[in-house]
């Protein structure tokens, strides 16, 4: 069984892949019948039949069978594609769905997130420092953590400097509706482990530092099925994720 202690990437993931497998799933096409294809476009970059089988299994968890947990998810991700198609709308989901299915990506995201807001830059030595810090010293832990910040660059979500391993943010990727960002709040409570967060929090949380939140306002939340927002104090409100009966 798929949990959130899997850990991942194996490899670097291109955004071309995600488009493509996106493309897929949308169509109702199943990995099994489109397994072939992708593998063809994944050797056409990285040929190695390891490298193919590393991406593939990002892009069937990501994509085609999600963990159970992020799989409503995944489904309200495929309603909100077919509404807006867009550059923006497919970076946006890949984003949310990468660190819904993948936890340690939305630790990579969010620890990128957070030197990127302190100091406008992001030396990846100070990235890994701070991973190791939560995950140990282990070799694998540095690889997966270089191949999340390969792909992020791969996506465009942030550049290299002249100096090499220091990263700064690209242009923000702006959401097209309430629907998109009531969506983005949900993957970043499932990515956490978190059941609540309060919404200030939630607007500045560093796992969304390619997303423009400038709009992103409490009526989004509102009447969402697997959300509800309630009123703690006079000015602070807090967003609560239903968990499924299985989950608890």
């Amino acid at each position: 069984m798929q949990s959130k202690t899997d850990i991942g990437f194996g490899k670097k993931i291109r955004a071309d892949w995600l488009d493509s497998a996106l493309d897929h799933v949308a169509a109702g096409q199943s990995f099994e019948e489109v397994q072939k294809t992708l593998a063809r476009e994944i050797a056409a970059h990285n040929p190695g039949p390891e490298a193919i089988r590393k991406v593939q299994a990002a892009l069937k968890r990501v994509w085609f069978t999600p963990p159970d947990y992020c799989l409503p998810l995944r489904d309200d991700a495929l309603r909100l594609y077919r509404k807006q198609d867009s550059p923006a709308t497919r970076l946006l989901l890949h984003w949310g769905m990468c660190m819904a299915a993948y936890p340690f990506v939305g630790t990579v995201a969010e620890t990128l997130g957070r030197l990127l807001k302190l100091q406008k830059e992001a030396h990846v030595g100070d990235v890994l420092r701070r991973i190791r810090e939560q995950h140990g010293d282990r070799a694998f832990v540095k690889r997966i953590t270089q191949y999340d910040i390969s792909s992020f660059l791969d996506w465009g979500v942030v550049t290299e400097t002249k100096q090499r391993g220091v990263y700064q943010l690209t242009k923000l990727i702006r959401p097209h509706n309430g629907d998109q960002l009531a969506w983005l709040a949900e993957a970043v409570l499932i990515s956490r482990d978190k059941t609540q967060i309060a919404f200030s929090e939630l607007c500045s949380h560093p796992a969304l530092f390619p997303i423009a939140l400038d709009t992103f306002n409490i009526s989004h939340l509102q009447d969402r099925p697997r959300l509800r927002v309630e009123r703690q104090s006079l000015n602070q409100e807090f967003i609560f994720l239903e968990v499924p009966a299985s989950r608890k």
